[in-house]
């Protein structure tokens, strides 16, 4: 999930100059270390977490600057950062075991798209439902310091149903489904809830026990209140990225607010590595498959995700030749940050 939202905002002490943190079990790489911090000073990221792959597996992990600058708590690859609209991963992959693509969307409410037409599992995974993000709507939805009180459910409902308290015919609609391409965080967290409704159980329990848990992904979860806080990464924002936003969420949690360490996020790609492409959409939006996306780097095609929201920025991805990274930010960078970073730890 993406937003210009403005949050409470805590301004802490000047961070420390930020340093490869000492990584159990994993070997030095002085030269990127050196590249690694050197972006990270020049776009001002107070913490970096990465992890790279080699032929489907983890090679290397490293953690750099701070997950907390007034408590000088150091980023690890188990500390776990809010991943934005890379947690969409983990709703695709729990939409791919779970329901029927070609299936039409039924979750006991109305989706009053003005066209009458039928939206499918697919098109929401996809990006090709119809789904718009009214952010006049989206935004008021925030929670500051916590997990939303709103069921995502209810959400849904007052966004999607015409009798909904939320619901706008023009402003949450678009083309008519299946007809264009337009990406879409209400529509991929309508794809968790119809998760959710297939399964009979809470989709953030469901993820932890059918995916998390069996993947030994420790540091995962889409809710706070799961989580020690000892082991989150703040996010920051501000000119000098050392403005603390909280730990915020938002009742579509299921487009944005996992939070997740690169190490479990790298132990996610090798579980998955085998089916990011699947399937594409043909005329519409050719680069985009079941929720991952493709795009180049350095020569290589890779497919993945990125994520950015209010003090973080995030990517991870596979590439052609068998490698692939995971990069999570406690800061939001620039334009350039997420792709010179990879750059730098695939050496590319």
């Amino acid at each position: 999930m993406s937003t210009g939202l403005i949050l409470l905002l805590a301004c802490g002490p000047e961070a420390p100059d930020p340093e490869p943190n000492e990584v159990e079990g994993w070997e030095s790489r002085p030269q990127v270390d050196e590249a690694v911090l050197e972006i990270m000073d020049r776009d001002h990221v107070p913490g970096v977490a990465v992890c790279t792959l080699v032929e489907g597996r983890t090679d290397w992990c490293q953690g750099y600057g701070w997950a907390d600058i007034e408590t000088e708590r150091p980023v690890t690859p188990q500390t776990a950062f809010l991943l934005a609209s890379v947690s969409k991963l983990a709703t695709g992959e729990a939409a791919r075991a779970t329901l029927e693509p070609s299936a039409v969307v039924d979750v006991g409410f109305l989706i009053g798209h003005p066209s009458g037409d039928a939206i499918t599992h697919r098109m929401l995974a996809t990006h090709t439902s119809g789904i718009e993000d009214n952010w006049s709507v989206l935004d008021a939805y925030y929670t500051v310091e916590g997990d939303s009180p709103v069921a995502l459910g209810d959400f849904l409902f007052d966004y999607l149903d015409p009798s909904g308290a939320e619901y706008h015919e023009r402003r949450n609609f678009g083309a008519d489904p299946g007809t264009a391409y337009d990406y879409s965080n209400v529509g991929a967290a309508l794809l968790g809830y119809a998760v959710e409704v297939e399964t009979g159980t809470d989709f953030a329990q469901w993820c932890a026990t059918e995916i998390f848990q069996p993947l030994g992904m420790t540091s995962t979860s889409w809710r706070l209140a799961d989580l020690d806080e000892d082991i989150l990464a703040m996010p920051y924002t501000g000119l000098f990225g050392d403005q603390a936003a909280g730990h915020y969420s938002f009742p579509d949690y299921p487009d944005g607010a996992l939070r997740s360490s690169s190490q479990d996020m790298a132990l996610f790609l090798e579980a998955t590595a085998d089916r990011v492409h699947e399937p594409l959409v043909s005329g519409l939006e050719p680069d985009q498959g079941w929720i991952w996306y493709r795009w180049d780097l350095g020569g290589h095609t890779v497919w993945g995700h990125d994520g950015g929201d209010f003090g973080v920025s995030t990517e991870v991805g596979l590439l052609d030749d068998g490698r692939g990274f995971v990069v999570l930010m406690n800061g939001e960078g620039g334009w350039n940050t997420l792709q010179d970073i990879e750059v730098a730890i695939l050496e590319l």
